[in-house]
Parts: structure tokens; sequence; C-alpha cells
């Protein structure tokens, strides 16, 4: 998280400067903030069922779970808030308690008109407790005085895949939200989990050489607190799989970004990472597109919006999540092609085919086996969501491209 939207940089004789010129990680991070408060809100009042309340329902009792979790979603609200704000005048911390209590305040009001849901004043406190502790991880990340030359330029040029590994936290708050009812789900979830397990071993693998002196327990500090983050929501779900999903990826991250694993050969090596971590993204859109699975249909379903007959499914759920799936697969299929060094309108085209290739095998298996069939508005709207994806990587490779002529000018 850090690398990713990490300060424009200037190196000059004298060491590390800072400069807010050009500053492209606040570009980034404002991009990726106002997704984020959407999915925030999305998530929040699911499944926005509004109705003029009999009487306002407000709790005052302490739910643990469904507070922690709201803390978890606005970490990520906080660092990316703080980081928008490096070099303005004025004090940006108390922007971001601000921003965060009233953005806060709203979903609860929300939630008032909302007869299966209940408004609490415990939501706001934990909204605020989550974005100080973002802003204060930003400040450390990049107030870090001791932090080397070389220990930068060795993270310079990797900072697309901790972007991915960033857009990963939405898709696992939405999944584990769409297990609420069939805990079972969480195995889609833990495929998610394993694609950043599997970004974040890459990345220790090839700034190994870089940072000689890491300690062995850093990569599953970092992978810990990264699925951590992801998985609180899905706490409320059942916490022992839960558990056991942050068990397997940090072991599994950790054994990835081992000190014996075989180096990348290729200083550039986002597409091996990629490649390697794309069985389990395989898995997860596989299994999304059929879960909950149903009796093969000879005849394919298919719907021109969603469907909104069938008793206890909360199908505003499958959609956002199919809408941030496609955002991660979009950015993927931009990453895959990255090397081009193309812009995104002279890229865009190709993008958009290989990613509606990808969504409408998914709607035909949807179509055969899902249990609410294809939908040409999901296929509409993952479509979009996926030019946004692929939009956002191409901020995020302009950013590097910023952060990497400051660092070596003579380049």
């Amino acid at each position: 998280m850090a690398t990713t939207l990490d300060y424009d940089l200037d190196v000059s004789d004298l060491g590390l400067s800072r400069t807010t010129a050009l500053d492209s990680g606040a570009r980034l991070s404002r991009a990726l903030l106002s997704y984020l408060v959407a999915l925030i809100a999305a998530l929040t009042l699911l499944p926005f069922e509004f109705a003029m309340p009999a009487q306002l329902r407000f709790q005052l009792a302490l739910d643990p779970l469904g507070t922690l979790a709201t803390c978890a979603m606005f970490v990520p609200y906080g660092f990316l808030s703080r980081r928008s704000r490096m070099g303005r005048v004025g004090q940006p911390r108390a922007t971001v308690i601000l921003s965060a209590a009233t953005l806060a305040l709203v979903l609860e009001t929300a939630q008032l008109f909302e007869p299966s849901r209940a408004a609490t004043i415990w939501h706001v406190f934990a909204a605020v407790a989550g974005a100080l502790i973002g802003a204060w991880l930003c400040e450390r990340a990049h107030d870090d005085a001791n932090a080397t030359a070389n220990a930068l330029h060795a993270m310079l040029l990797q900072l697309p895949l901790m972007g991915l590994s960033y857009l990963l936290l939405p898709l696992l708050w939405a999944s584990g939200a769409a297990a609420h009812d069939d805990p079972a789900r969480l195995g889609l979830t833990l495929s998610v989990g394993l694609v950043g397990a599997s970004l974040l071993g890459s990345i220790a693998r090839a700034v190994r050489a870089h940072t000689p002196n890491r300690s062995w327990w850093l990569v599953p500090l970092v992978a810990v607190t990264w699925i951590s983050v992801g998985l609180i929501p899905s706490l409320l779900v059942d916490w022992r799989l839960t558990l056991a999903c942050i068990a397997i990826v940090t072991a599994f991250a950790s054994w990835r970004g081992r000190w014996s694993a075989p180096m990348f050969v290729e200083r550039r090596y986002e597409v091996p990472a990629l490649f390697a971590a794309s069985p389990f993204m395989a898995i997860y859109f596989i299994g999304a597109g059929v879960w909950p699975g149903h009796s093969f249909r000879t005849i394919p379903l298919v719907h021109l919006g969603m469907p909104t007959t069938d008793a206890g499914l909360e199908l505003a759920l499958p959609l956002l999540e199919a809408a941030i799936a496609a955002t991660v697969l979009g950015y993927i299929i931009a990453e895959f092609h990255g090397r081009s060094e193309r812009a995104f309108r002279d890229s865009a085209s190709r993008l958009m085919f290989w990613a509606a290739m990808v969504l409408i095998t998914s709607e035909l298996s949807r179509s055969f086996f899902g249990y609410e069939g294809a939908s040409l508005l999901r296929a509409v709207l993952s479509l979009g969501a996926a030019a946004y994806g692929a939009g956002l990587y191409h901020l995020q490779r302009q950013h590097v491209k910023v952060v990497a002529r400051r660092a070596f000018p003579a380049r």
C-alpha cells in the first residue's frame, strides 16, 4: 500500500527531497478514493430496500463484529484520503477525520430508512478510528527518514502490482458479504486472498537482492495485515473459517516470498507474477459465475435486467460483486499489456475486447449453470467497470514513470 501511493521523488546528491509538483500519486489516490467511497456506500446500504419506517430504529448496543468490519473498511479510506492531501496547507489529519465522520454519519442516517437495518453511533466511531489508523499508516509510510535510496529504487517499478493488491480488498469484502447465508462460499473469498498472497510473494522475491537486511518476518507481517483488513467483514459469516483463510493466505505468501525461492530472471517481472496468480483468479471467476450451482439447463436463462422475484436472494450484492471483480479484471488485462507502453486511448479497444471475451464467457456459464441466469445489465455494467479498472492501471503506470524519472534523472 505504501509503495503504491508513494511520493513523487527527486533524487539529488544530498539525498531524497520531496516535491508536490506533478503529484501523480495524489491524482491516483483521488481516483481510488472515489471508487472506494462508492463501494463502502454500496456495501453498507445493501440490500437497498428503502421505505418510510413506522419508527426510527437506533441501536445503542455494541455489535463487535459489525463495528470491527466498519473500522476495517475505513482504514484504506483514511490512507487514500491522507495521501490525496499530501502537500496541502492546513490540518490534513483533521480533514480526514471530518470527512470519514461525515460519510459514516450519512450512511448510518440512510440506514434509518431500511427496515432490515438499524443505525448505530458505534459505526461512526469505528469509521473515524479506521480512518485515523489509515492516515497514520500513510504518514508513517511517507515519513521514513531511515529509508535508503537502494530500498526505494528497488520498489519503484513494482508499484502496479501493489495497486492490484490494493484493488483486491474491496473484492474480498464483497465476496465475504456474498457468503453471508452460505459459509462454503468463503472458498471463493480464499481464492481472491491467494491471488494477493501470490502477488505479495512475487514482490518480495523481486526486491530480495536490493533488501538484503530484510527481516524474515516482514513478508508474513505484510501478508497478515493485508488479508486481515480484507477478511474482517467475513467474520460476520464464520469466524473459524475466516481465521483459517487468514492463516492459509499468510502461509502461502510467506512460502512464495521465502528467501530460498528462485529469483525472477527479468527485471520487469509483472507478467510472470500475474501468470503465477492467475490460476487462483480463474478459480474465483469460474466459481462466482456459477455459484450457487444449478443443474445444467438445456435452454439458457437470460435476463435483460436483473431478476427480482427469487425469494431470499439478494441480487444487488452479486451485481456489485461482479462490478468489483470486473474492475480487477480490467486492471489485470491492462497490466498484462503494460509493456507496450501505449496510452489508454490507443489500447482501449484491445483491452475491452479481452475483457468482453471473459465477461461473455462468464455470463454464458451463468445462463446454463448459475442460479439467477445471465444478465445483459450485469454484462454491460461489468464491461464499464473493466474499462475503469484499465484506466486505473494507466494512472498507476503514469505515476511509476513520474517517480522513475525523478529517482533516476540520468537515465
